[in-house]
């Protein structure tokens, strides 16, 4: 046998073993699984910018009728996604050990910044950071940041008042981005900069390239880390976040740090209790040190979930009450109600009774979770018992990817009935019981579910009430009414610019 006939047998014994055989692995373990290309296994789609991998999840839930969970695959590595809130709530709560982390999306070797943030810590490194975390977002806490975050909204506000317009076309994207920058700035990072006003001031630029999901290096970097190793990525120069964005981040926090500690200021914040924890652990020897790159990536993740999820969340919310006018006037109401009751002022205490405000944003959450999913990785193997009559007991190994498919469970018409409505009643003291457990888990679920979720929920209604106490909103021709998801990227992005009028009122 020849030369080039012994290369072509290696190689393709290669090509069969690296990407035809994984492409079996579920099949032969008795789940579920569709179609998978070979070496890109169900990602080609998401490669070449045809759908967002949401679309694709959703695509494999609905193939899978009747079934509590199916395979898929990241490439060639093996991804199961479960469709059961019973089953979700066994692997994000009473199985948690076994799935107690998320995949690495960066390894810290090849992106510190990334890897050292309390999202992407793993085992004993997350349990001893997020306690460190936890007292940032109490009540109490989060109430001291109140003013902080009224400011903000009243700025934004303020800024389209003086337009001297009584219709503004408004890219709601670009206003709630810009709140949510000023508010992550002074909270995560102490520093004030009106974004409206300078709209080209240097913290918001850098953050909008910190917070570009869609563009190319990140998509790479993304669609790697799912095949290299992170000394490779590392290698490569492949991360999420670029030198000089890492740099202005890291001066601005330091300067900040500086200010405090020479100034002895104390602002009850995010920075102020890692702090304490660094301090601690400098006097206390038996404690893990906290270095300031650790400070960093903290209030980096922070930064991260509440100015891209939450500005993203109101551009959906926006885009609903421009559409369903009478659930805009029936907040409106509470919300005006809720200023005469106050003489005027918006307070904390009152924010958090304002139940319709709630049923809004609940119903906002459930048609349009930003992450669409839970991720976790099997960290140590599980047997998933039978429960119906088709199913085999399934031994999900050590590595394996899970994903649990928020999206899909949120627009399953079995859980939410007439799933593309918007209807805040869904969620109203009574219907709000009959809500199946573990079927609408926007924030995610167990110990490792959002520690920022009311911070966040509190900056959407603060900017809401100061929004819609002075403006109405509603459909303009540039309103692209329904509304789809953007195709390229990984979260829950509208396919377009969502852009409303916004009307003055009396």
């Amino acid at each position: 046998m020849s030369t080039n006939m012994w290369l072509a047998i290696i190689a393709l014994t290669i090509f069969y073993y690296f990407c035809v055989r994984p492409m079996k692995y579920w099949r032969k373990i008795g789940v579920h699984q569709g179609h998978p290309s070979w070496l890109f296994g169900d990602n080609s789609r998401n490669i070449f910018g045809l759908e967002c991998f949401i679309t694709t999840i959703d695509k494999g839930y609905k193939n899978a009728p009747n079934k509590r969970y199916f395979g898929m695959y990241m490439f060639v590595k093996p991804l199961l996604v479960v469709k059961d809130p019973d089953l979700i709530k066994e692997i994000t709560v009473k199985a948690f050990d076994n799935f107690a982390d998320h995949r690495d999306l960066m390894p810290a070797e090849a992106d510190p910044l990334w890897g050292k943030n309390l999202f992407q810590l793993k085992g004993e490194d997350w349990r001893y950071m997020r306690p460190l975390m936890s007292p940032s977002f109490t009540s109490g806490k989060i109430k001291t940041m109140f003013a902080l975050m009224s400011d903000c909204a009243e700025n934004l506000v303020n800024y389209f008042k003086n337009k001297n317009e009584t219709s503004i076309e408004l890219d709601v994207l670009d206003a709630t981005t810009r709140y949510t920058n000023d508010v992550i700035a002074k909270i995560a990072f102490g520093v004030s900069v009106d974004s409206l006003k300078n709209p080209d001031n240097e913290f918001f630029r850098v953050a909008r390239r910190a917070t570009d999901v869609t563009s190319f290096r990140v998509t790479l970097s993304a669609f790697a880390s799912f095949i290299l190793p992170g000394y490779l990525l590392k290698m490569f120069g492949l991360k999420f976040f670029e030198d000089d964005v890492k740099n202005y981040f890291s001066n601005v926090l330091q300067d900040s740090l500086r200010m405090r500690k020479n100034a002895g200021t104390y602002r009850s914040d995010l920075i102020d209790s890692l702090l304490e924890a660094q301090s601690a652990a400098k006097k206390d020897k038996s404690l893990r040190p906290l270095d300031d790159e650790d400070i960093l990536a903290q209030s980096m993740i922070f930064f991260l979930g509440g100015f891209d999820t939450v500005s993203k969340l109101l551009d959906f919310i926006c885009y609903e009450l421009a559409v369903n006018k009478e659930v805009q006037d029936r907040l409106r109401k509470e919300i005006l109600d809720v200023f005469r009751e106050n003489d005027g002022k918006v307070t904390y205490e009152a924010t958090m009774k304002m139940e319709y405000m709630d049923m809004v944003i609940s119903e906002s959450l459930r048609k349009w979770p930003i992450m669409g999913g839970i991720d976790r990785i099997c960290t140590k193997s599980y047997k998933i018992d039978p429960v119906t009559p088709d199913e085999q007991p399934v031994i999900i190994e050590k590595g394996t990817q899970m994903w649990m498919s928020v999206w899909s469970i949120h627009h399953d018409a079995n859980y939410f009935p007439n799933p593309e409505k918007f209807d805040p009643e869904r969620f109203n003291e009574e219907r709000k019981k009959e809500i199946y457990p573990y079927s609408y888990i926007p924030f995610g679920s167990g110990p490792r579910s959002c520690i920022g979720q009311r911070f966040s929920l509190l900056k959407c209604k603060i900017l809401l009430m100061h929004i819609l106490s002075n403006f109405e909103l509603e459909p303009c021709q540039k309103t692209k009414i329904p509304i789809g998801l953007f195709k390229k990227g990984f979260l829950v992005n509208p396919e377009v610019d969502i852009i409303v009028n916004m009307k003055k009122i009396s």
